[in-house]
C-alpha cells in the first residue's frame, strides 16, 4: 500500500515536472518570439523614421523600446483621465509610442485638417468582427459608394415623416423618467438616466430606421433582450479598448488565442442576434407595404404633415438591393448593425450629457424652459427654437458622444509650423464628428431634450472632474449619469 502510494506520488511529481518544463519552454519561446518581432519592427525604416519624428513632439516620460506602454496598461477609467491630463499638460499636439507604434494626438483646428491624408485607423479594424464593412468601418471607394447610397435616407423631407413617432417616444421618455424618479424617493429622487434614455433611443431607432412597428411593447422578454444588447455593447467597448492598448493583440491570429476573443465572440452573437430580429420583419413590411404614420386617425393630428409611407433607412437598402445595387444580405446586415449601434448609443449619450450640463447651469436651463413654454411640443415648433439649437450644439462641443477618431496617415502631412506627421503613423483627432445621420440625431436629441426639460427641473448629482469619464467607443460615464429630477 505504501509502495503504491509512493509510486503514484512519484508519477504525479514527474507529470508536474514535465508540465512545468513545457510551460517554461512555451514562455521562453513566446518571449523570444516577442523579442524577434520587436527587433524586426524596429528594423523597418518607416518605424525608425516615425520614432525619429515623434521625438520632436511633446510626450510623457517613457521607457526604451516599449515606449509609453506601461502608462496605458490601466483600467479604461484611468486611461481616459490620463489622456485628458496629457492634453492639458503637453498641449494640443503630443505623441504616445507603444512597441515602435507611434500615435500622434492632435486637437487644434489646423492639425485636424490633415484628415484628407488619412484612411481609417486601427480601432476600426478591431470593430470589423462586429460591424463588418459598414459605413463606420469602411473606407475609400466602398465608403463613398455606401455614403452616396444612404445619404438620401436622411433628407429632411424623409426625416419629417418620423416626427410623430419621435414625439411619441419623447412623451414616453418623460413618463419613464417620472416613474424612475418616484422609485428613487429614498435616494433624493436621484436617477441614473442612462438606462432609461438608452432604451428610448433604441426603440426609436427600431421604428424610424428599421421599420419595426411593434416598438411600443414593454414585455419582460423585450426588456431583457434590450438589456442584453446594452450589456454586450458595453463589454465590446471594454474589449476593444483593452485590445487597442495592447499592440501584440492587434493581429487576429494572436487575439484569437486569448480569453478576450472568446468573450467577444459571445457578445457578438448577442449583438447580431438582436439586429437579426429586426431585419426579417422589415424585409416583409417596408418593401411591399405602406406604413402609416402614428396618429393618422382622421382627427387632424399632425396638422401640416401628411401621413403617408415611411421610408426607413433599411427600406433604402432593400430597395437598392432589389434594384440591382451591389449589396448582399451580409452587406445589409453590416449597415444595420452599424446604424443600430450609432443611431442609438451616440444619441443616448449626447442627450444624457446635455441634461447633465444643463443640471450644472441653472440659468441656461431656465432660459431653455422659458423658450419651451412658449412653443408647441411637435417637431414643427421645436425645430424653430433658436436657443434649444444653441444649447444642443454647445453640449455636443463640450461633451461630444465620440470625442476622438482614429486615422492612419497614407502620406506625410505638413503642419502649419512645418512639423511633419509621417506616413503610416496613427493619428487620433479630437473633433465633433459629423455622421451621415446627423440630421436624424439632432432631430431626436432636440425632441427628447425638450420633453425632459418641459417635465422636470434637472440638477446634476455628479462630482466634477476628469475621473467621471471612461475610455470606450462613445463618451460614457464612470458610474452612470446621475440627475436629481423635480417635476415642474
Amino acid at each position: 500500500m505504501v509502495l503504491a502510494a509512493s509510486l503514484w506520488a512519484s508519477l504525479w511529481a514527474s507529470l508536474w515536472a514535465s508540465l512545468w518544463a513545457l510551460l517554461e519552454a512555451a514562455a521562453v519561446l513566446a518571449l523570444l518570439g516577442a523579442a524577434a518581432a520587436v527587433v524586426l519592427l524596429y528594423c523597418d525604416p518607416a518605424v525608425r523614421r516615425n520614432l525619429a519624428v515623434a521625438s520632436q513632439f511633446p510626450q510623457p516620460r517613457g521607457v526604451p523600446v516599449i515606449g509609453h506602454l506601461l502608462l496605458l496598461l490601466k483600467s479604461r477609467e484611468d486611461v481616459f483621465g490620463m489622456l485628458r491630463r496629457f492634453r492639458r499638460t503637453l498641449g494640443s499636439r503630443f505623441v504616445i509610442t507603444m512597441l515602435g507604434r507611434t500615435v500622434f494626438a492632435v486637437s487644434d483646428p489646423q492639425a485636424v485638417e490633415v484628415s484628407r491624408h488619412m484612411s481609417k485607423g486601427v480601432v476600426y479594424e478591431l470593430l470589423k468582427p462586429w460591424l463588418g464593412l459598414g459605413l463606420l468601418t469602411s473606407g475609400g471607394g466602398l465608403w463613398r459608394s455606401r455614403r452616396k447610397l444612404l445619404t438620401p435616407a436622411f433628407h429632411f423631407r424623409i426625416l419629417d415623416q418620423f416626427s410623430q413617432h419621435l414625439e411619441q417616444q419623447a412623451r414616453g421618455l418623460a413618463d419613464e423618467l417620472d416613474a424612475a424618479r418616484r422609485a428613487a424617493a429614498d435616494r433624493g429622487h436621484v436617477v441614473d438616466v442612462v438606462p432609461v434614455i438608452s432604451g428610448t433611443t433604441l426603440r426609436a431607432i427600431r421604428v424610424t430606421a428599421m421599420g419595426a412597428v411593434d416598438f411600443e411593447t414593454d414585455s419582460s422578454s423585450d426588456l431583457a433582450s434590450e438589456k442584453s444588447y446594452f450589456d454586450a455593447i458595453h463589454r465590446v467597448g471594454t474589449t476593444t479598448v483593452a485590445r487597442l492598448v495592447r499592440p501584440w493583440l492587434w493581429p487576429a491570429p494572436v487575439f484569437k488565442l486569448t480569453g478576450l476573443y472568446r468573450s467577444l465572440r459571445e457578445d457578438l452573437r448577442t449583438l447580431h442576434a438582436f439586429t437579426a430580429k429586426v431585419r426579417p420583419t422589415a424585409r416583409h413590411e417596408t418593401v411591399e407595404k405602406s406604413i402609416r404614420t402614428a396618429g393618422d386617425d382622421g382627427g387632424g393630428a399632425g396638422v401640416g404633415r401628411k401621413a403617408g409611407r415611411l421610408r426607413p433607412f433599411l427600406d433604402v437598402l432593400l430597395h437598392a438591393q432589389r434594384d440591382g445595387a451591389d449589396l448582399t444580405d451580409k452587406n445589409i446586415r453590416e449597415e444595420v448593425d452599424t446604424f443600430m449601434f450609432e443611431g442609438h448609443d451616440t444619441t443616448s449619450m449626447a442627450l444624457c450629457w446635455a441634461l447633465e450640463l444643463l443640471g450644472r447651469h441653472p440659468a441656461a436651463q431656465d432660459r431653455l424652459a422659458g423658450e419651451l413654454r412658449g412653443a408647441a411640443a411637435d417637431w414643427e415648433a421645436v425645430s424653430r427654437l433658436p436657443y434649444l439649437d444653441r444649447v444642443v450644439k454647445e453640449c455636443l462641443r463640450l461633451r461630444p458622444s465620440v470625442p476622438v477618431i482614429s486615422r492612419t496617415l497614407d502620406s506625410d502631412a505638413v503642419l502649419d509650423n512645418k512639423q511633419v506627421l509621417p506616413a503610416r503613423a496613427v493619428v487620433t483627432i479630437s473633433i465633433v464628428r459629423v455622421s451621415a445621420g446627423k440630421r436624424f440625431a439632432l432631430m431626436e436629441v432636440k425632441l427628447l431634450l425638450a420633453a425632459v426639460v418641459r417635465a422636470f427641473r434637472v440638477r446634476s448629482a455628479m462630482a466634477d472632474g476628469e475621473d467621471m469619464f471612461i475610455a470606450d467607443l462613445v463618451l460614457r460615464p464612470r458610474a452612470g449619469v446621475l440627475l436629481e429630477l423635480t417635476p415642474r
